[in-house]
């Protein structure tokens, strides 16, 4: 058994440079953890298997996946990267991607899956299907029940509290399967609320992630290895072009590649983001003009910071810096413009200012003024790892001094305890890759539709917000408004606030989806189990991560484990669902 081999960055199982594998894994991530959970169950011990990632292995990322610790993920170069992400007109989207073992999954922890009926329109198959895959999936993550008493915190009760006195229905035991909740599409409440489980235990560990899926013994797994290359057979018969390896190359600049079984190996996709790319970088496969198309990302929009009002302050703690609850608004869509209706979730974070301090100075970089600073960061984004440091030394240095003359100037505050929120929706016109080079093009604010949602949204909430804390003095308020236009009273503010952000400081939520779409560049599986996620025009190459479907309404974890899951299912369950 050589998994302790992981507690060693340079102590890597060794490989034969002649030995072949059954199955070759590109990426680590959600998707990655949610197949391999499920086709281990069904493959022989000598089934053959290596994953390849390109970030850093768990061990060495484990303390920012604590949940004490996860917002520093941001600032860490080595877990988190940018994208090259811009809008047709040029300006900057601050973009990223997970980069370790358990990807998203390993820094983030919204638990919600997309409704079943959204699933039947993107991949088939019916809603109890969906459902059952739901269950098995959630079954093996093995999360308690958010709903009971006691499990949420006294804060995130408070908010909830506040929330339904502005009519945002309670949590629904209907929309949970196995402990976590599934986006409803009841139309009789289009306000709702939602708790998840955490991946955490008692301590805050990260006990029952995507990584907790997967026997890591039972595998070969190489970190640090970048993907440059497939290497396809010339050849093609009637079942299509075969890929027969994996071009890589380490951190030290080595090139390796690895190679799968002749006729029966398979070799399956599971970058994310980073799968189009892949498949636009093989010339065989580039002439298919759906890759890299209808790719989209959420629209993240941070909104006002409050104080904690001083009699709910004790009860404010570590556990609250990503509270596990998070809020949904429908809004209509124009019938005469032929809008479809948009889900607007609400996410929560609290606690004490340092503690957050790494989430700060992560989202904040989005209003540096100039974007063509931020599309330097965007090519290099190792700017963006220092920058933020810096950032948040800097505020970290002016918050401590205010804590300590707190102990002898009795207006300054003894610790600075903090609640805020911010709003996330899907872009109305999804984007593309550029197929040459690696720059992504996201549509933000290209649709007038994305003005009217943000508003709409920041307006109906701004009361509610303001409800779970007090606003700053005003000092602080008019610095914090004049370097963010981050809004405390609606109408003109708002207005202004969304301009600024669409024209200045776009920021995605880092859920970048598409671009290898179920049914446009990999097969359904519909016809034909065994091919399920195969990429057409070819025998053996597969894609199981979130590019297969279009970007979910939701946060994507509990989507990309759940699509990685179906793919392992169709392929290797004895037992067939089609």
């Amino acid at each position: 058994m050589w998994f302790p081999l992981f507690r060693n960055t340079d102590a890597l199982p060794l490989i034969d440079p002649d030995e072949e594998f059954d199955l070759i894994v590109v990426g680590s991530g959600n998707g990655a953890c949610g197949f391999l959970g499920e086709c281990l169950k069904h493959v022989p011990e000598d089934y053959r298997v290596l994953v390849l990632e390109e970030g850093d292995n768990f061990f060495f990322t484990s303390d920012i996946t604590h949940q004490n610790g996860w917002s520093k993920s941001y600032a860490n170069g080595s877990a988190f990267t940018l994208h090259n992400a811009v809008t047709p007109s040029g300006k900057s989207v601050l973009s990223g991607r997970a980069r370790t073992l358990g990807g998203g999954g390993s820094i983030n922890y919204t638990m919600i899956h997309e409704s079943s009926d959204w699933l039947v329109k993107q991949a088939g198959y019916d809603v109890d299907y969906w459902n059952e895959c739901k269950k098995e999936l959630n079954a093996s993550l093995d999360r308690p029940d958010p709903l009971a008493a006691g499990y949420q915190t006294p804060f995130a009760d408070f908010i909830a509290e506040n929330a339904q006195q502005v009519g945002y229905a309670p949590p629904n035991r209907d929309d949970m399967i196995q402990n976590i909740p599934s986006l409803s599409e009841s139309k009789s409440q289009p306000k709702r609320l939602y708790f998840f489980p955490t991946q955490f235990d008692m301590f805050g560990s990260r006990t029952n992630s995507g990584v907790s899926l997967v026997k890591w013994q039972k595998i070969k797994y190489r970190w640090n290895t970048k993907v440059i290359g497939l290497e396809m057979d010339k050849k093609s018969d009637s079942t299509g072009i075969a890929c027969n390896g994996v071009q890589t190359r380490n951190k030290q600049g080595v090139d390796v590649t690895y190679k799968v079984k002749k006729d029966t190996g398979r070799v399956l996709l599971c970058g994310g983001s980073q799968s189009p790319r892949i498949l636009l970088n093989t010339k065989e496969l580039a002439g298919n003009e759906k890759i890299g198309q209808r790719v989209n990302d959420h629209v993240c929009m941070p909104l006002a910071v409050y104080f904690v009002d001083k009699d709910k302050a004790s009860v404010v703690g570590a556990t609250d810096n990503y509270e596990s609850l998070f809020a949904d608004m429908v809004i209509d869509g124009k019938r005469d413009k032929g809008e479809a209706e948009t889900v607007v979730n609400i996410d929560f974070f609290s606690g004490d200012v340092l503690r957050l301090i790494y989430l700060i100075s992560s989202l904040y970089l989005c209003y540096l003024p100039f974007n063509g600073f931020k599309r330097l960061m965007g090519r290099y984004p190792i700017i963006f790892t220092y920058l933020s440091n810096t950032i948040r030394m800097l505020l970290t240095a002016i918050i401590s001094i205010i804590v300590v003359l707190g102990r002898f100037v009795p207006f300054l505050p003894r610790s600075i305890k903090v609640t805020t929120a911010l709003i996330k929706f899907n872009a109305s016109k999804e984007g593309y890759y550029e197929r040459v080079g690696d720059k992504i093009i996201l549509r933000f604010f290209e649709d007038d539709r994305d003005y009217d949602i943000a508003e709409e949204a920041i307006n109906k909430n701004i009361a509610f917000l303001e409800s779970n804390g007090v606003k700053p003095p005003f000092p602080i308020r008019y610095l914090f408004q004049l370097l963010t236009k981050i809004p405390y009273r609606r109408g003109l503010q708002v207005k202004r606030y969304v301009r600024n952000f669409a024209q200045k400081t776009l920021l995605s939520e880092q859920h970048l989806a598409g671009g290898c779409l179920l049914g446009d560049v990999v097969d359904k599986g519909l016809e034909d189990s065994a091919k399920t996620g195969q990429v057409f025009g070819t025998s053996n190459l597969h894609v199981a991560d979130l590019s297969i479907v279009p970007l979910p309404r939701v946060s994507t974890q509990m989507t990309a484990y759940l699509m990685g899951h179906h793919v392992a299912k169709q392929l290797y369950s004895t037992k067939k669902n089609n």
